[in-house]
């Protein structure tokens, strides 16, 4: 019987606090406008972003991985996920390609499927790529999703999530 006036008695004041939240509004009111496809600033914002991500293909199949990091955001705060490994930092990725392609014969060639971007805010984009790895034991397919920011010097990466797919 105490368990069961317990039991009641957190209900109750769980039934309390949530009708109390209810009154609060979930989302504060939105002052922006989305940015549409066809504005101008979503499709220059492309134009930028597709450079910086065709930039850094070319330097990965030159096998320069200093210069593939180039587009990416140099700092601590940086995340990678490729496949089920979080890396955190720039330097810490930038050390991971090193190790993982001691060989850059191993890097193999990449070829962009499909790029896709939504300009979130006028400084920030969401990004859809699709890719293929051309390597000696055959080829991986890939999907990557990325934050890229615009900062004074251009557009960087600050996220990027990688999954793969041997055929």
């Amino acid at each position: 019987m105490r368990c069961r006036a317990i039991g009641f008695l957190i209900l109750a004041t769980s039934a309390i606090c949530f009708a109390q939240d209810a009154t609060l509004p979930l989302v504060s009111k939105r002052t922006d406008e989305p940015i549409r496809a066809d504005d101008p600033r979503a499709i220059q914002a492309h134009t930028e972003i597709q450079k910086l991500l065709l930039t850094a293909i070319d330097k990965w199949n030159a096998h320069d991985i200093d210069g593939y990091m180039e587009g990416v955001w140099k700092s601590k705060d940086f995340v990678m996920v490729i496949d089920a490994q979080e890396i955190r930092g720039w330097a810490e990725a930038l050390a991971a390609y090193k190790r993982g392609y001691s060989d850059p014969s191993t890097m193999g060639t990449v070829v962009c499927e499909g790029l896709e971007s939504q300009l979130v805010t006028p400084e920030v984009a969401f990004v859809v790529m699709r890719w293929t790895a051309y390597l000696k034991g055959g080829k991986i397919l890939g999907t990557s999703t990325m934050v890229i920011r615009k900062f004074e010097e251009g557009w960087k990466v600050i996220s990027d999530h990688s999954t793969t797919l041997e055929p």
